[in-house]
């Protein structure tokens, strides 16, 4: 068994400042302080607080977002909301180990459950916790053959391998090791899917969806697994469906990338390492956007930037990435969460935290109840509301932001590490009594500086800053030496001295052209990708305000190209109570575009990317602003484009 290269700093620990507190409080007074009053399949009725409403994955989900956000925020109305699901979960334990609505017995929806223990351990250090764990496990190991993982479970199944490993850090008991490799044996092994990628096209290459849907329409899923013979198919074509659904399944995927990762820890071997790479650099390849997510509605989906990307697999995927920084401890994780993190999280979550979207797309300029190019996803994917299409999302949408802050700092012994820039404070104490506190100021990344105070006792320790990939050149001053620092993985800050320590960062970004589908432009500063402002008109169509149902449509025109021989010219402006909102966004680039008359809705998405010459240029150049991805419910972010001076 190998050891993370780092550890996590105990939930609560790390504290949001600035706007990043802000953010978590529009969180707290939105969706997730506020959902259990209005859907009824996390209320009082749910199934994991002993009634007999919805009893699988969503009231597990939802703590996995509310247990985090309640005790970093330390807001006594929302511990007290999570304490009765915890009470219930773990007094609903049996005398064999098992725990759970005894309605459900499947194990995936306790898989997320066990995260939530875990982190609510953390928090309280509630002695109760590991012997409950330890109980569950050893159930579980004796039950596995006789009732084998299934379904979710199966495609999921390194999910519950992440809970085992933090007892296994604790504990060191061995039974623990044949409970992975049971977990490992009886999942899909998403290492030998990741050693030769198949999906290089989207899903329909692959599964057509309208004849399995057609297939599932005479009996569900399970039923189908377990009985073919009454659906006058093979065994082996079902096990062929089923394991293509979930290798291409979104979720599944962004979930998926820390099984290898999962593996070398617990058998050591170096080819998982390059497999987590392979597999990230393979998704992105064939399906990957300038977001930092990849497409998926629900399935994956190719390059277009009107295909939806699902925003359970958002938060799933920044989970995923923290978890490989704290294994490997390599600073490229925390290049791609910042990405997903500054801009596809906010994207897809109205600026109050009061809907959110089940689909977005990276070039989106209309969202309404209408039919999209999407796989299998409904016909109100991209619309913001309280459950869009499916209520996975309306669930699992919390974990998000809180599990961002939690993270934002790790430890190596005496040294912290740091993960993401954004503004917090962490206080930590180790097991001698000694304690330090790290202040960390910053509008990042809407801003270029990083202000860190450092306060300790004695005690030596040190700072590893992680250099962010796309940063050529960064100033730093600590106390009141001045450093240049060229490219490289970490800045790392030895001596310092008892008291008072200062630590400044200043970045120089740049704005960047990447290129997309179809040869098209996205413009990218920092972390932070932008797209075209357009204006909004938000129409009303279900529910009552403030938690209602809306599609957003277009109030100025979208069909722009660049012209890249123009200037770029950024302007900063304030953080405001909403850090995401188009009305009032923190930073502007402001350049010059010109319509492209032919560039039209096609299925009721932004058509295909035009190609242009100077001959296309047939209005004057306009004035055209850019905004933060994430501030932004309508957008082009993938641009055509033209360098006028040229051609």
């Amino acid at each position: 068994m190998k050891k993370p290269t780092f550890q996590n700093i105990p939930l609560g620990s790390i504290k949001p400042i600035g706007w990043l507190k802000k953010q978590l409080e529009i969180q707290a007074n939105g969706l997730t302080g506020n959902l259990e009053e209005i859907w009824e399949d996390v209320g009082l009725n749910s199934g994991w607080l002993g009634g007999n409403g919805e009893n699988w994955e969503r009231g597990p989900y939802y703590c996995d977002g509310l247990i985090p956000l309640a005790y970093i925020l330390e807001d006594k109305s929302l511990i007290e909301k999570s304490k009765k699901w915890i009470e219930w979960t773990l007094n609903s334990q049996r005398s064999d180990g098992f725990f759970g609505p005894e309605s459900n017995k499947d194990w995936w929806p306790r898989m997320v459950m066990l995260k939530v223990i875990t982190q609510y351990y953390e928090a309280t250090k509630d002695n109760r916790v590991p012997s409950f764990l330890k109980k569950y496990f050893r159930y579980q190991l004796k039950s596995l053959r006789s009732h084998p993982l299934k379904m979710w479970a199966t495609a999921r199944g390194f999910e519950n391998v992440l809970s085992i490993f933090w007892l296994y850090e604790r504990s060191k008991d061995e039974f623990l090791i044949d409970l992975i490799d049971s977990l490992f044996e009886q999942s899909i092994n998403w290492s030998h899917l990741f050693e030769d990628f198949p999906y290089k096209k989207p899903t329909d290459y692959y599964l057509n969806w309208e004849e399995f849907h057609e297939l599932l329409s005479k009996g569900d899923f399970e039923g189908l697994l377990d009985s073919p013979e009454k659906f006058g198919i093979s065994k082996a074509k079902v096990q062929d469906l089923f394991y293509k659904y979930h290798t291409t399944h979104i979720v599944n995927v962004a979930m998926a990338f820390k099984e290898p990762a999962l593996k070398y820890l617990r058998y050591g071997d170096e080819k998982y390492k390059k497999l987590v790479f392979k597999a990230i650099e393979d998704v992105m390849k064939y399906h990957g956007m300038p977001n930092g997510m990849f497409s998926g509605d629900e399935h994956l989906n190719g390059k277009n930037p009107t295909q939806g990307t699902e925003l359970c697999a958002v938060v799933e995927y920044m989970f995923s990435l923290e978890n490989l920084f704290k294994i490997f401890g390599m600073p490229v994780f925390g290049d791609i969460l910042e990405k997903v993190a500054y801009n596809a999280l906010p994207a897809t979550i109205k600026p109050d935290f009061c809907a959110h979207q089940y689909d977005q797309q990276v070039n989106q300029v209309l969202c309404n109840i209408a039919p999209r190019n999407w796989y299998n996803n409904g016909d109100d994917s991209n619309i913001f509301g309280l459950e869009p299409n499916f209520g996975c999302c309306t669930a699992n949408m919390h974990q998000g932001w809180p599990k961002f802050v939690s993270n934002l700092w790790m430890i190596e012994e005496n040294t912290f590490v740091n993960l993401a820039y954004a503004p917090c404070k962490l206080e930590y104490e180790f097991s001698n009594g000694s304690k330090i506190e790290i202040i960390e100021e910053t509008d990042y990344p809407f801003d270029d500086e990083v202000n860190i105070t450092i306060l300790k006792d004695e005690r030596e320790i040190a700072l590893k800053l992680r250099i962010p990939n796309w940063s050529d050149h960064l100033s730093l001053k600590v106390n009141d030496e001045n450093f240049e620092i060229e490219k490289g993985d970490f800045i790392e800050i030895k001596k310092l001295k008892p008291g008072k320590n200062t630590v400044r960062i200043r970045f120089s970004p740049k704005i960047r052209f990447s290129k997309w589908y179809q040869d098209s432009i996205s413009v990218e500063r920092g972390p932070l990708l932008f797209g075209l402002r357009i204006g909004e008109e938000w129409k009303k169509v279900a529910r009552e305000e403030p938690f209602a149902d809306y599609e957003v449509y277009p109030r100025t025109p979208w069909n722009y190209a660049l012209d890249l021989s123009q200037d770029f010219e950024v302007e900063k402006l304030n953080t405001y109570s909403e850090p995401f909102n188009p009305d009032n966004p923190p930073i502007i680039i402001h350049t010059k575009g010109f319509k492209l008359n032919n560039w039209k809705i096609v299925d009721n998405s932004a058509g295909p990317i035009p190609k242009v010459s100077t001959n296309d240029i047939t209005d004057q150049v306009e004035d055209i602003q850019l905004i933060p991805y994430g501030c932004s419910n309508l957008r082009i972010a993938e641009f055509p484009w033209i360098d006028s001076e040229r051609s």
